[in-house]
């Protein structure tokens, strides 16, 4: 049951008594198509996600039929006759809202309910975890719009790698989610009718685990695959000797040895 739900005009967002935290791409009529006014309501909640301790993950998700068809034509036609400062502007929103997903402090779970071209695709990207629905479809469609796919190409590129990569950006081809899964752009492929089971399935792992050695974690995760065995040796090295004496790491330990539950374990 939902204990906090705020009022937007393109998202929805509510936090259950777990502290599971939901984001809805609320454009259904658009099929979640991005805008300006998407990315500032969106950025807001991440932003409220970073700073509450009592959010412990986050869901992404759409609205309807579709997870997200990506840039909203008419405003990226808006875009076409204003000046050159104003543009970068706008396209600023969408990179700046993909990096805060990126290195979101909490697990970022995607609920993929249909299909995701485009930008869409970026947002599955920066997810830590992407459940798809079996009958989504994935598009990186820019190229066949006279687009191309800028601001996700980081994002896109890490998680299917350069081969993929060029294999979906340069032709506009449409793939299923089992080639998505074979490519490490989600993770897991469930039916309509299990999506949300599974969901929570994810979500239920990550409830078990400490809130702050999972943001720690993903820090590593981040640092050791932008550098070397020398920087990486001196990170690693200094992570463990920095966590060991944590009160995290003293209640996982104690709680192991005194064969308990963490306190930060939920229901889920």
């Amino acid at each position: 049951m939902s204990v906090r739900k705020m009022s937007y005009q393109t998202i929805a967002f509510t936090v259950d008594a777990d502290g599971v935290a939901t984001l809805t791409l609320n454009r259904p009529e658009m099929k979640n198509a991005m805008n300006g006014d998407m990315y500032d309501e969106a950025r807001a909640v991440v932003a409220e996600v970073n700073r509450d301790p009592a959010i412990r993950v986050l869901v992404l998700t759409g609205a309807g039929t579709a997870f997200c068809s990506g840039g909203d034509f008419k405003y990226q036609q808006s875009q076409a006759t204003r000046p050159h400062a104003a543009r970068i502007a706008e396209a600023s929103k969408l990179a700046l809202w993909l990096r805060e997903l990126d290195t979101l402090s909490k697990p970022l779970v995607g609920r993929i309910n249909g299909p995701a071209y485009g930008g869409g695709l970026g947002l599955v990207s920066v997810c830590d975890v992407a459940v798809a629905n079996a009958a989504a479809k994935f598009c990186l469609s820019e190229v066949s719009l006279g687009l191309l796919p800028s601001m996700i190409s980081p994002y896109v590129v890490r998680k299917m790698g350069i081969s993929n990569a060029r294999a979906h950006f340069l032709n506009a081809v449409v793939f299923d989610a089992e080639k998505a899964r074979s490519m490490g752009v989600v993770h897991d492929v469930a039916p309509e009718a299990e999506l949300d089971e599974a969901v929570r399935r994810q979500v239920a792992l990550f409830l078990r685990c400490a809130p702050g050695a999972i943001a720690a974690t993903k820090r590593l995760v981040d640092y050791v695959d932008r550098h070397g065995y020398e920087e990486n040796f001196s990170y690693t090295v200094d992570r463990v000797a920095e966590m060991w004496s944590s009160e995290e790491a003293a209640e996982g330990i104690n709680s192991f040895l005194g064969k308990r539950k963490p306190a930060w374990v939920k229901a889920g």
